[in-house]
């Protein structure tokens, strides 16, 4: 009862918007977040279960770290991997890979065992978690084991293009002042058919501009199926926020911005398996309103209205750009169902990224635990 009259008073505070960011966080975790935002401070040993390194010939230190965290997704793992390791203008012993299991419950550790027999050069280091503590908290596991300069992240269901290392090392040779660069993920499908919420994603992406303009800061830079970072840089700024479910690439970009560092962004793509049904997304959009209140608590001079009203000026917006927007197949095709059913998902996709901040005092339903979230 006493659990029941705690969570009514957190929803309460959380319609008046008068209440903070850590104790939202202590009321989810029972764990007071890091003051000065160190999430690589936190104490991961407990959550490991074994680590496995797959040795190489070359005993040089590598120059780039692959990092891709993963979860219960062998099969496209596998294209990740061989995507990964199939680069040009960079040798295979100047990166290592590191795969971080986040309590994958299919065959991944078999399948990253039966890859890194094939490689000669390129050092496989596979991490298994003892569960499924998020993508972000398995990020930061593999910057911690990682030994390269330079970080280079991508997600289980992602293809790399052959120059990806060597565009990222290109760039940050000639910009030094910057900390990283990153591009963005373009939907395909095994089928050959991009599935409607992927499409209406990529698209709004395209369509919304950055909220801070004439600023080194943008939304999409730091999206974490694509990005490269100095390890150094991102050490010092404490590595990926894991309290965030789907949107950490949110808060580092924002936290570096207001470091008075910078990132690059370049619309280079990694090819992204886009598969959703209706509840996937309607889900995943729940979860990331509950992110951006969280994101609003932490950066309020970012996120300053997220009021009921603010998300429908959103919402008309993205509806008329539906409207008057050229066809650009095949993402979005002007048919009527494009219109119809764009408009449709730019009403829930909303609605959800309002509604999203009422589910926070339920754990349940983020399937929360004391030691990090299940994504």
């Amino acid at each position: 009862m006493y659990n029941f009259f705690k969570t009514l008073r957190v929803i309460y505070r959380i319609e008046r918007d008068n209440i903070s960011y850590r104790e939202l966080i202590e009321f989810l975790y029972e764990e007071t977040p890091p003051s000065n935002y160190n999430f690589l401070n936190y104490n991961y040993a407990p959550h490991i279960s074994k680590i496995t390194k797959y040795g190489r010939g070359v005993k040089t230190k590598p120059i780039f770290s692959v990092i891709i965290p993963t979860y219960n997704c062998q099969k496209l793992l596998m294209g990740t991997l061989q995507a990964a390791v199939s680069q040009k203008d960079v040798p295979s012993s100047e990166f290592e890979i590191i795969i971080v299991d986040n309590g994958s419950m299919d065959q991944t550790a078999g399948t990253v065992a039966g890859f890194a027999r094939f490689q000669k050069e390129t050092e496989i280091i596979y991490v298994k978690l003892k569960k499924n503590y998020g993508a972000d908290f398995a990020r930061n596991v593999g910057a911690l084991w990682s030994q390269g300069s330079l970080l280079a992240f991508t997600d289980d269901d992602c293809l790399v293009p052959p120059d990806w290392l060597s565009w990222f090392k290109r760039i940050l040779d000639s910009h030094p002042e910057v900390i990283g660069a990153s591009g963005w993920k373009e939907p395909y499908s095994i089928s050959g058919d991009l599935d409607f919420y992927h499409r209406f994603a990529f698209w709004t992406h395209k369509f919304f501009p950055t909220p801070l303009k004439n600023t080194a800061y943008s939304f999409r830079s730091g999206y974490t199926a694509n990005f490269c970072c100095r390890k150094e840089s991102f050490k010092k700024l404490g590595g990926f926020n894991f309290y965030f479910q789907h949107i950490g690439f949110y808060d580092f970009p924002v936290r570096i911005y207001k470091s008075g560092l910078s990132l690059i962004y370049e619309p280079r793509m990694v090819k992204h398996e886009a598969s959703f049904s209706f509840k996937d997304y309607f889900h995943k959009s729940l979860i990331m309103g509950a992110d951006l209140y969280l994101l609003h608590l932490l950066h309020p001079n970012l996120w300053k209205n997220i009021s009921f009203f603010y998300f429908l000026k959103r919402a008309k917006k993205e509806m008329g750009a539906i409207l008057s927007d050229p066809k650009d197949p095949p993402i979005f095709r002007k048919s009527l169902s494009d219109m119809v059913g764009f408009s449709f998902l730019a009403i829930i996709s909303n609605f959800c990224y309002w509604f999203g901040r009422y589910r926070i005092p339920f754990k349940s339903a983020f399937h929360i635990s004391n030691t990090g979230v299940d994504a």
